[in-house]
């Protein structure tokens, strides 16, 4: 076969990033503060103002992260949305609201994900994750049991670099051990996805999931269910 390893973006191509206000609106309930939804998305916004105003720089111009900047903005997002809702101070809500992001309750995998994994592991391919994402990465992945699908993962605030830069997929080259034609990589951006893979010789397959994107781009997949037929081509 043409490919040893599948490299996987993560957000909108194994798990669903949704609106928060309204997983917000049902954790704020658990805490007696039963606010409306429209007043959650209008805090929401302060929190953003207030995160942009005290570390407005965390990705350089040249697509460095600042790991650190990162992780702060996270606390800070946590702090003042809880200050704002009436829970200031409230250490367990603190801990249930940072957590959020590493459970089940918020993000969601899609229901094509394990069958498409365990499938390509099945088949003797290497998989990895190349993500713009925070640290916990891995943890998020355990909660949703993908984690141990995975032989190695490249994640921005650990590698200090944002996609599309070519250092994220220089890394995932060294950590599969195989040269970029034998390296394929799934996600759901043209450009950090696609066009960053293909800057360091990997080939990209598009997850187009809503079947609606405008990029005259091929391969193009709507469901991971379809990625054997891209792999089985290519043979």
């Amino acid at each position: 076969m043409p490919y040893a390893t599948v490299l996987f973006d993560v957000g909108e191509t194994l798990l669903h990033v949704p609106e928060p206000a309204p997983i917000y609106r049902k954790l704020l309930s658990r805490y007696g503060r039963a606010l409306p939804l429209e007043d959650i998305g209008t805090t929401l916004k302060e929190v953003r103002r207030v995160m942009d105003e005290r570390v407005p720089r965390w990705v350089a111009d040249d697509l460095k992260l600042d790991c650190e900047a990162s992780t702060r903005r996270r606390w800070l997002h946590v702090d003042t949305f809880l200050s704002l809702s009436g829970l200031e101070g409230c250490a367990v809500a603190h801990a249930d609201f940072y957590d959020l992001y590493v459970g089940t309750g918020f993000f969601s995998l899609y229901s094509d994900v394990p069958d498409a994994l365990r499938a390509l592991k099945h088949a003797g391919y290497r998989l990895g994750i190349v993500s713009n994402w925070e640290s916990r990465l891995l943890e998020l992945c355990s909660a949703h049991s993908i984690a141990d699908c995975f032989d190695f993962a490249v994640v921005s605030e650990i590698e200090g670099f944002v996609k599309p830069h070519p250092h994220m997929y220089r890394r995932a080259l060294e950590l599969s051990g195989e040269p970029p034609d034998r390296v394929v990589h799934v996600g759901d951006s043209l450009r950090d996805d696609v066009e960053a893979a293909a800057a360091v010789g990997i080939r990209g397959i598009l997850l187009d999931r809503t079947g609606s994107g405008s990029e005259d781009y091929e391969p193009r997949i709507t469901s991971l269910a379809e990625l054997d037929r891209v792999l089985d081509a290519d043979r």
